[in-house]
């Protein structure tokens, strides 16, 4: 018989248990207790999903057709301009709205809550100013314009109108998105803000569903199943900003702290320095961030010139302005050229799922890709797959619609690779706390770069017809391309390359090395000679 040892006396005599039951329950407590569960917080993931498929709505490719069928007025050079218009408030929006989301982020004891506030108001604003659109459908504009005695065509100032409302809310939806998804990755311990490109890899698939959902639903229901679709998009989006934060206030590894993410290091500069950003040791590793002072007081305007600092910063501003140019007419335009090819509502719906076919690899692959190639190739492949798919525009016979969902697929890889590329240059250089501030910046340079594609593009494709102003905007983007080449040639200045490993080549031409800073080429070459 074995002896319990808890029912010992102090002479090792076993004594009775007072209550035998009791006591094996006790002994049993402990170990039928379950182990607290650890509550992660769900990725940004979450947002870009119901989000982007809402944007596929309002502000996505359908737009140009949507507007032709609203009015007669507008005609293909009218809705260029408006669009253009609209894209111009985004781009010089988007700076301040990326600015209004970090000063709301800061106003704010839990984490995220000031910039989804944010999106949430962008959102808002841009379900109103679309759903605005049907107002003209129950008021006469007619009887308006002759008690007002006013001459131009009320109904289609109206038009333009809402399309200016959607800028606004585009201008802080997407810096705030952005910045947001930077900022969580940098809180996650194993991650890094090089992973963006997965992350927005989700929105690249919910904007090609929501585009061809909406393409079917046009032609079953017509252009008013829209309506529909952006309310029951918006309310999602709201639906996952709400899980969203619920999760951020459950999670228990303390990662997503104010206090945690903001705390200012010892060691750092009293000045943000961007030497230091250009200097080889940060490649690969967000250790540069840390270095940089968290300034709350930093402005837009500051940080613009921050990253242009330097030739490389400008010829990377350059490239992603000419290219933003060339894929604003396939993205604004494209229908357009698409109907007069002989496509339908539901196959322009199916072009844009192609145009996401090569999307989600390469945002799934694009912490491997800016490892091994840098942002600057990345960039580059851009360029190149954008010539390429407008060259094949100009030569696609009428009802070839199968040639066009073939060069559809390299969409993918000149969105992508300018998405992240930009993006991951952007955040190297933005300081914490400052993170939708720096992508509203960049969209300032992207969407500057549409208004003047739509401008010249919807011009040019009256005047001349879709394919001359195809072929005119894949040249700009080859201005583009020989830019950013010489000055990754200049990075590498002198034959000094070809003694070097390919890890550091890549250090010198990739990581913003730049023009001229001949002291930190010379001490990567030291470095390897030794």
């Amino acid at each position: 018989m074995m002896l319990n040892p808890h029912n010992l006396d102090h002479d090792g005599a076993e004594v009775a248990s007072p209550n035998p039951q009791k006591s094996e329950e006790k002994h049993l407590v402990p170990s039928s207790i379950p182990k607290r569960d650890t509550h992660h917080a769900f990725r940004p993931r979450i947002l870009y999903c119901p989000l982007f498929a809402w944007s596929a709505v309002t502000a996505g490719k359908f737009i140009a057709v949507f507007l032709q069928q609203l009015s007669p007025q507008f005609t293909d050079s009218k809705v260029g301009m408006t669009l253009s218009g609209q894209y111009a408030i985004t781009s010089f929006l988007a700076g301040w709205g990326g600015s209004l989301a970090d000063e709301s982020e800061r106003k704010y004891e839990s984490w995220g809550c000031g910039r989804l506030k944010v999106t949430s108001l962008g959102v808002l604003l841009g379900t109103l100013s679309f759903l605005g659109h049907d107002l003209p459908q129950h008021v006469n504009f007619d009887h308006l314009r002759e008690m007002l005695n006013f001459t131009p065509d009320i109904e289609f100032c109206w038009h333009i109108v809402m399309r200016c409302i959607t800028a606004v809310s585009l201008a802080i939806v997407a810096p705030s998105l952005d910045g947001l998804t930077l900022a969580h990755l940098n809180c996650i311990e194993g991650s890094s803000q090089s992973e963006f490109g997965i992350e927005r890899m989700y929105g690249a698939v919910f904007w090609g569903a929501g585009s061809l959902v909406a393409g079917i639903g046009i032609d079953r229901y017509g252009f008013g199943f829209l309506y529909i679709l952006v309310i029951v998009t918006a309310l999602a989006s709201y639906a996952s900003i709400a899980i969203y934060l619920v999760s951020i206030q459950r999670d228990s590894t303390n990662k997503f702290s104010k206090k945690t993410y903001l705390k200012p290091e010892s060691n750092k500069p009293s000045t943000i320095s961007y030497q230091s950003i250009n200097s080889p040791e940060s490649r690969g590793s967000d250790d540069i961030r840390q270095k940089i002072e968290v300034k709350s007081s930093i402005s837009a305007f500051d940080l613009f010139l921050l990253i242009c600092k330097e030739g490389y910063g400008k010829a990377i501003i350059f490239f992603v302005f000419a290219l933003a140019a060339g894929i604003s007419v396939v993205d604004n335009l494209a229908f357009i050229y698409f109907d007069f090819l002989g496509s339908s509502n539901t196959m322009n719906g199916c072009t844009v799922v192609f145009t996401v076919l090569f999307e989600l690899p390469l945002f799934y692959l694009a912490p491997y890709l800016l490892k091994q190639h840098g942002p600057g190739k990345l960039l580059l492949f851009a360029g190149v797959a954008y010539v390429v798919r407008v060259l094949g525009y100009t030569i696609v016979p009428e009802g070839h619609m199968g040639i066009i969902l073939m060069l559809e697929t390299l969409h993918g890889i000149s969105y992508a690779n300018l998405k992240t590329g930009s993006v991951e240059f952007v955040s190297l250089i933005a300081p914490k706390g400052s993170e939708a501030t720096g992508q509203g910046i960049l969209i300032f340079v992207n969407y500057l770069g549409v208004v003047v594609g739509l401008a010249v593009g919807g011009w040019l494709q009256e005047i001349s017809g879709p394919r001359v102003m195809y072929a005119c905007m894949g040249l700009i983007a080859f201005l583009g391309i020989i830019v950013l080449v010489t000055a990754e040639m200049c990075s590498a200045k002198g034959n000094a390359s070809k003694t070097l490993s390919s890890e550091n080549v890549r250090r010198i031409v990739e990581h913003e090395v730049l023009c001229g800073n001949e002291v930190e080429r010379d001490h990567i070459i030291n470095e390897e000679s030794h």
